[in-house]
């Protein structure tokens, strides 16, 4: 069990890409960053479609682009928050204060408690 609060007994240890690719929440970070990817991708590329009877583009999910323009915007919303915690990830085992730890786990917490709630 590692000692102190927030992980604050490792605060200023060096970084080490091998620990932080082998803990299952950055594993769980990269793989949810390349599904926003696939989502955001998929829903640019092939949801909307062009119809040559009326020429103007329309989204395939039931012809409304409310349902495209939320599928866009959950896909690039991912992906800026996996890389915003991919990233704060990397710069945790630096920061020496506990408050600021703190802050740090219950963003975590709180984003992803709001994202599943979507």
């Amino acid at each position: 069990m590692e000692g102190g609060a927030y992980g604050a007994g490792k605060a200023g240890g060096a970084f080490d890409p091998y620990t932080l690719v082998r803990q299952p929440h950055t594993i769980l970070r990269v793989v949810s960053w390349l599904f926003s990817i696939v989502v955001f991708g998929s829903i640019v590329n092939e949801g909307y479609l062009n119809s040559a009877s009326e020429g103007e583009e329309f989204c395939i999910y039931n012809r409304n682009p409310s349902a495209c323009s939320y599928g866009v915007a959950v896909g690039v919303l991912a992906f800026l928050t996996c890389l915003l915690y991919l990233a704060l990830d990397v710069y945790f085992p630096q920061i020496s204060s506990v408050k600021d730890r703190k802050k740090a786990v219950l963003s975590d917490i709180g984003v992803s408690a709001w994202e599943t709630r979507s």
